[in-house]
Order: structure tokens, then C-alpha cells, then sequence
């Protein structure tokens, strides 16, 4: 199997009530970028991450600075995908395709600093906008660079749990249509003995997966499609249920693919 690796980009301290039914107690929330390496791809990001675009920039608009006000990202700098980048011997400009999972402001914040890069997108989401997604923090020509993730092949799942979409093209990396918290948000399969499923934000803690804790209001408000959040949620399930391990963008624990800057 391809091994991904990822890196924290920022920490979001929340009441676990809120994103975990019989939650007690607050926990830290991570955000997620992907990174795979292969020699006939080049490093291939999976987001881009919360960022000082989000935070910091000048000119931001208000409805951008009442979202980060509200949800108080604290930043992890030395865990930026520039610097999970340089850890493994990259450059922004050697990045040719991010594979963008859906648009909300914690999965975009990093993509205009890869000026060669590519988007693999579900769907022209530009014109889905809502809960969370911001214009102004998307690269210019952002649409004239976006891929269609239904352009690529289809191919099995593994645990006959349906199709995905083969980026690689050897059925190593599928993109996985995980509908219902976001328009077009997709998740990444890492097939192999024991396949990875990178669910992204299916849920924010796999807990509400594994043992049915998905929390109701106010929290199901945020989904851009309940029915189809529900479903996604039983797909992930029967995945993990049939072997496959799981993964998600903001689960607090730590993974056997996270990566730790040496400091």
C-alpha cells in the first residue's frame, strides 16, 4: 500500500458534546493535510490546511474574520504542508495536484502557494457556496485548474463496498464520493492488505463512527445534506467493520500516519 503521511496544520479546542453524542469534556480538534509521495507523480497533497490566510491577512473579509473568530484555530506553523514539504525534500512549486476534498476555509487556506498545482475536485463546486467556503481564500484561476474527480476511471473498493475514482491509475489511491458534509466532499482509499480509508470529514471523531455517537443538533445543521451525511456515515462504518482502518481529518488521537517535525 501507498503510505500517506500526514501533518496537524492547526488545533480547534471545542466541547466534545457538540461533535459527539454523550460527549463530555473539551478536546482539541486537528486539521488535517495529506501527503503521497510517488516518482511518476511527484508529491501529491491531499488539502491545504488552516493557514495565516485564514487568520492573519489583510483585507479579509467580515464574514471571514466572524468564522475565525468563532472557531479560534490555533495555528501549528512548523506543521504546515510547506513544511511537510520541506521535511521530505519538496518545494511548493515541485506540488502538480492537491487533491481538494471539499472547499470549507480549514482545507483551502495553503492552496495558493503552489502555483503549478492542479485540483482534483468533485464537481464545479464554485458554484456551491455556503457554511464555511470563502472565495477570497481560493488561488486566482482556481476553476480553470480544477479536475474533475468523475473523470477518472472507476474501479472496485476494496470489501465490495462499491466504486471510487483511480487518481493513480493503478488502483493504489481511489477518491471516494463521501456526500453530505459539504458539496463534493470526498474522501481517499489506500488500498493494500489492509486499505486506509481517509474519510476526511465524515465526522469529527471516529468514535461517532464506530460506536453510532453521530451528534444531532445543532451540530447536523452544519451538513449540506443529512440524508446523504447518514449514508456516508454507514459506508465508513461497513469499511471499518470489514477490516479496513479509518482515518479523519480532526479526530484528536494520533495516528500510525501522522508526521512530527523534529524540533
Amino acid at each position: 500500500m501507498i503510505r500517506p503521511v500526514f501533518t496537524n496544520t492547526a488545533s480547534i479546542r471545542t466541547s466534545a458534546r457538540w461533535i459527539l453524542q454523550g460527549g463530555r469534556g473539551r478536546v482539541d480538534l486537528q486539521v488535517r493535510v495529506g501527503l503521497i509521495v510517488r516518482p511518476d507523480f511527484g508529491p501529491v497533497l491531499i488539502d491545504g490546511g488552516y493557514g495565516p490566510q485564514v487568520t492573519q491577512a489583510q483585507g479579509r473579509s467580515w464574514a471571514l474574520r466572524a468564522y475565525t473568530r468563532m472557531l479560534g484555530p490555533k495555528l501549528h506553523e512548523l506543521q504546515s504542508p510547506l513544511a511537510l514539504l520541506a521535511a521530505h525534500g519538496y518545494d511548493p512549486k515541485d506540488v502538480n495536484l492537491i487533491l481538494v476534498t471539499h472547499l470549507h476555509a480549514d482545507h483551502v487556506a495553503y492552496l495558493p502557494d503552489f502555483p503549478n498545482a492542479r485540483f482534483v475536485t468533485d464537481g464545479q463546486v464554485m458554484g456551491a457556496m455556503r457554511h464555511g467556503v470563502f472565495n477570497e481564500l481560493l488561488p486566482k484561476g482556481f476553476a480553470d485548474r480544477q479536475v474533475d474527480l468523475r473523470s477518472y476511471r472507476l474501479a472496485a473498493l476494496p470489501f465490495d463496498l462499491g466504486q471510487g475514482y483511480d487518481l493513480m491509475g493503478d488502483g493504489s489511491v481511489l477518491g471516494v464520493p463521501l456526500p453530505g458534509h459539504a458539496p463534493g466532499h470526498f474522501g481517499v482509499c489506500f488500498t493494500g492488505v489492509t486499505p486506509l480509508l481517509y474519510a476526511v470529514d465524515t465526522q469529527w471523531m471516529l468514535a461517532a463512527i464506530h460506536e453510532g455517537r453521530c451528534p444531532g443538533l445543532p451540530a447536523s445543521l452544519i451538513a449540506d445534506d443529512g440524508q446523504a451525511a447518514t449514508a456516508s456515515v454507514a459506508l465508513v462504518r461497513a469499511f471499518a467493520q470489514a477490516g479496513g482502518d479509518v482515518m479523519l481529518c480532526h479526530d484528536p488521537a494520533q495516528t500510525p500516519w501522522d508526521w512530527v517535525p523534529d524540533v
